[in-house]
């Protein structure tokens, strides 16, 4: 990997180097998102499924009562705060970078299938003393109940939801309807996949989607966090809302997720802050490319695997157990990356304001979880990717490939809620020692989209690894 013109490069020897180097892949992907500043321009969940969704317009004609792709002008772009009420929204398309430092972007809160909240005030004794306690759980899902989540897709991607009528809940109940009903009428042929008219949800080969997490700099600190000067966060003026109560200013970033479409089930890649206690927990942190290992490894073992934390349990008949919440060291940077880095300039000025630039150092302070493309290994054993806070309190079973795999909606029939989400992430039936819920993992069940009694039915349509759908998705409304 190298640069060229300004753009990062893979030697044209490696033909698929999404699947042949994904590591070296998800370091470029940091690269090259960063380029785009993800984190200002482009679109979040709310501003691509709005609350209020007004009808896709007919044809190229605009109007106040419907929205058009591509246009500045749509039903309440002009309000400042709330410009994709009615219709999407992406930031990069209507004001310069500049207009945009400085003001506060809202966080979510994540998903309530991925966490429980203890609401604020609740963890002020810091992690040390917390996780001193037996049978506390690890520190990424304690740091979880207070981040904010916000998830933002490309323009590529952002695009295809708008210009297919797929960011309102009646455009993708027609969705569903059209393979349902292709299905039943003309199997074992595929319906034809037109605009205007789909049968299955397929996005884009340049699809990009980041999931990342924020933590308020002062709940940070009731934690016992620092802001270590020789790794400092990435910070940004935001908000995050617990309960009724706002939190606006500081916020630090300390994992995110990057998704893209450049092979059929996705590219998925995880990053940490390195400094994030307990990052490499249960399954170990993995990169081939980007950072060495610091483990003390036997003599001729490669150096890309970062293993987890391990204790004797002190039990008269002893074994070994993890060893949670501790902070992990990193080894080097390569070469490799750190020539891309130096002709890129990330990371190559201290941060200034809240407003992150590619430049700032704080970017050399994220490493590497590790990257899935596929369900299973060669032996046939089911792969696992996880980040300690987005997926804190189900590491072990965490699969983001077969979560994202079951993400699907159904059609309700029912006029005023048109959609259903069929599936959710976690399979209830399976708990870990603590009871925490765990997910899915391996290769998907064919039982959970189709049914194969009699006649083959639809049960649920997948949305192209893409949960954003059956979480945000609203019924249209009709403008006042």
């Amino acid at each position: 990997m190298s640069v060229k013109d300004e753009e990062v490069v893979i030697d044209k020897k490696v033909v698929n180097p999404s699947m042949s180097c994904p590591d070296m892949f998800s370091w470029k992907l940091f690269v090259d998102v960063l380029r785009q500043a993800w984190w200002i321009n482009w679109a979040s969940d709310e501003q691509t499924w709005p609350q209020e969704p007004f009808k896709l317009c007919e044809g190229a004609n605009p109007g106040p009562d419907c929205c058009l792709p591509g246009i500045p002008n749509n039903p309440g772009y002009d309000d400042p705060d709330t410009p994709a009420l009615h219709c999407p929204y992406f930031p990069g398309d209507h004001k310069a970078i500049a207009a945009l430092q400085g003001k506060p972007r809202k966080l979510g809160r994540p998903i309530g299938a991925h966490a429980v909240f203890l609401g604020r005030g609740g963890l002020a004794t810091g992690l040390a003393v917390l996780l001193a306690k037996p049978g506390e759980p690890e520190p990424g899902r304690v740091i979880r109940q207070e981040v904010g989540e916000i998830t933002v897709r490309n323009k590529e991607m952002f695009d295809y939801i708008f210009q297919n009528d797929l960011y309102n809940a009646q455009g993708i109940a027609k969705v569903f309807e059209r393979n349902k009903g292709n299905l039943a009428n003309n199997a074992p042929y595929q319906a034809t996949n037109e605009a205007g008219a789909l049968s299955k949800i397929d996005l884009p080969i340049a699809a990009i989607m980041i999931k990342s997490n924020w933590l308020f700099h002062q709940f940070a600190k009731d934690m016992g966090l620092t802001d270590d000067p020789a790794a400092p966060y990435i910070k940004k003026n935001m908000t995050t809302t617990i309960g009724n109560k706002e939190y606006t200013g500081e916020h630090w970033l300390m994992s995110f997720h990057i998704s893209t479409k450049d092979i059929p089930q996705w590219v998925w890649t995880t990053f940490e802050h390195v400094n994030n206690p307990g990052r490499c927990d249960f399954t170990g942190c993995n990169d081939s490319y980007g950072y060495a290992s610091s483990d003390a490894r036997p003599n001729g073992t490669v150096n890309n695997f970062t293993a987890p934390h391990v204790r004797n349990d002190g039990l008269q008949a002893s074994s070994v157990i993890f060893d949670l919440g501790k902070p992990y060291s990193s080894g080097p940077i390569s070469r490799g990356l750190s020539s891309v880095f130096k002709a890129m300039s990330i990371g190559t000025t201290s941060q200034t304001s809240m407003e992150p630039l590619p430049t700032d150092t704080g970017w050399l302070s994220y490493r590497l979880k590790g990257a899935q493309v596929n369900f299973t290994n060669a032996m046939g054993r089911a792969t696992r990717l996880g980040n300690s806070i987005t997926e804190g309190g189900f590491m072990t079973t965490s699969s983001c490939i077969t979560c994202h795999a079951r993400a699907s909606v159904a059609a309700s029939g029912d006029k005023d809620n048109p959609l259903s989400s069929p599936l959710g992430v976690f399979l209830y039936d399976e708990l870990s020692e603590v009871g925490y819920s765990q997910s899915a993992k391996g290769i998907p069940d064919k039982d959970w989209f189709h049914g194969s009694g009699g006649n083959p039915s639809l049960r649920a349509l997948q949305t192209d690894f893409m949960w954003g759908m059956p979480f945000f998705a609203k019924p249209l409304v009709t403008p006042k």
